[in-house]
């Protein structure tokens, strides 16, 4: 099992936007963030001018947890030197009382000349009115299809489109790609539970990730105006 960042001095410090002093339940928003960059260079993830995990990088697979956040609007910024451009900078607008997460990863493009350049890409996934048990799977891959097996069942999945899954609370449900069991999900409350693929950079494996939230929907990400831009645009950010 990955292990979480070290969140523990979060809440002792001033910087902004986390909540202190008080009872995080009180007045905030929740955010959860993860990483899935598959680069061989170091990722960071800077929110609100605070930078996770005390400004090392961010391993792939490793998520902040849960984060009570101070309701507003906060900048957030992905960074890893193998991309281009080497930044990713969003807007996240939060709500009190709401939950949110941030799903961060890489997508390999050709460029008109032939050259293949990596992009940081992020999902922005909000709450939605959908209630019950429901599974969504998402590769996050860079193969063009992925086969995976649902507990026995052959599944296909394409780049950053949710396939839902039939489920109903005490399943049991074993995801596995090319033969290895990847997780097995245990379906124990009526919750939206939300794996992504990705790959290991170090290992070359594919992983699993999984959010489990009762109202957390999947959302794709938007097409970025800034893909031919410098260095620090704008994209893939909340979806209006």
């Amino acid at each position: 099992m990955k292990r979480h960042l070290l969140l523990a001095t979060l809440f002792v410090l001033t910087n902004p936007p986390f909540l202190r002093g008080q009872d995080p339940a009180v007045g905030a928003a929740f955010l959860n963030v993860v990483n899935l960059v598959a680069l061989r260079e170091p990722t960071t993830i800077d929110l609100g001018g605070f930078r996770l995990n005390g400004g090392e990088p961010v391993a792939p697979g490793e998520t902040s947890g849960l984060l009570a956040i101070v309701p507003g609007s906060h900048a957030f910024t992905l960074e890893n030197r193998a991309a281009k451009p080497r930044s990713l900078t969003l807007t996240l607008p939060l709500e009190a009382g709401k939950a949110y997460a941030v799903i961060c990863y890489d997508e390999t493009r050709e460029t008109r000349d032939g050259r293949r350049e990596s992009k940081l890409r992020c999902n922005f996934l909000v709450e939605g009115d959908e209630e019950g048990a429901r599974l969504t799977v998402v590769s996050l891959l860079q193969d063009p299809l992925v086969g995976i097996e649902l507990s026995g069942a052959p599944v296909t999945l394409v780049p950053r489109q949710a396939h839902k899954a039939a489920i109903k609370e005490g399943d049991e449900i074993v995801v596995s790609h090319k033969g290895r069991d990847l997780a097995t999900i245990a379906i124990e409350k009526p919750a939206h539970y939300l794996g992504f693929l990705y790959g290991d950079p170090e290992t070359g494996e594919v992983g699993l990730s999984l959010i489990v939230n009762e109202k957390l929907e999947y959302q794709p990400p938007l097409e970025s105006d800034g893909d031919e831009g410098e260095e620090g645009g704008e994209g893939g950010g909340p979806e209006e």
